[in-house]
């Protein structure tokens, strides 16, 4: 009977699914240290499923760029500009492996780290994630829109799936495809959207095809959301 209890027990426990954790690194700016811009802490492991919520430790311009990723990951890994204390960004990893990631303003200061998810990739498991090439094709389009007319209608095109809806901050998070025009491979990013836009009539799971327009110099808003 004991050997029957322990056997039901011993399986019961592996039948238990890991529950996820949720992580922080922050985003350090201290001139004054010998090192004036890094992640805290800059390597870190965690378990599939986990989340990482990366925090701007000050009013400082930071992002999070994920420059070396799984092979079994599918999308570039990068945060909006961070830049007030407080601004953040969240992911969930699901792919074990390694991930390397920078600050993309602080790249040449050495402002980066390394995530293992689950166990470290082995030689020729993970790939490289261009983000020069993309910036450049970026940069391109800027220019190009520029020098358009100014109808929003004619700005780049996107669809994509909604990840969350911040109605208060006019602000929505989207898993989007490949936008070739901007050179972004799928990515999930925040946007802030139009005040004419109604975000009462989207929500989370809603797949959507939406009209960007530049703001300022590496960014850009939603001016048109319509339901797939």
């Amino acid at each position: 009977m004991k050997k029957m209890i322990l056997t039901t027990a011993l399986a019961l426990m592996t039948a238990t699914p890991a529950i996820a954790k949720d992580y922080a690194i922050r985003e350090v700016s201290n001139i004054d240290a010998k090192q004036p811009y890094y992640f805290d802490p800059s390597n870190l492991t965690i378990q599939p499923g986990d989340t990482v919520t990366f925090v701007n430790a000050q009013d400082e311009m930071h992002d999070v760029m994920f420059v070396e990723v799984p092979k079994g990951v599918k999308e570039m890994i990068m945060s909006p500009m961070h830049e007030k204390k407080g601004d953040k960004f969240s992911y969930q990893f699901t792919v074990p492996g390694t991930y390397k990631f920078h600050c993309h303003p602080h790249e040449k200061l050495g402002m980066k780290g390394t995530l293992i998810v689950g166990a470290p990739s082995k030689k020729g498991e993970t790939v490289l994630m261009d983000h020069h090439k993309m910036a450049k094709i970026h940069d391109v389009a800027m220019k190009n829109e520029a020098k358009s007319s100014g109808d929003a209608a004619k700005g780049p095109q996107g669809t994509g799936v909604i990840k969350s809806v911040d109605a208060g901050a006019h602000k929505i998070i989207v898993k989007h495809d490949p936008i070739a025009e901007l050179g972004w491979p799928v990515m999930t990013m925040e946007f802030v959207v139009d005040p004419a836009v109604d975000l009462g009539s989207v929500h989370e799971g809603d797949k959507i095809r939406f009209t960007l327009k530049a703001k300022g110099d590496e960014d850009y808003s939603i001016t048109k959301i319509q339901k797939n």
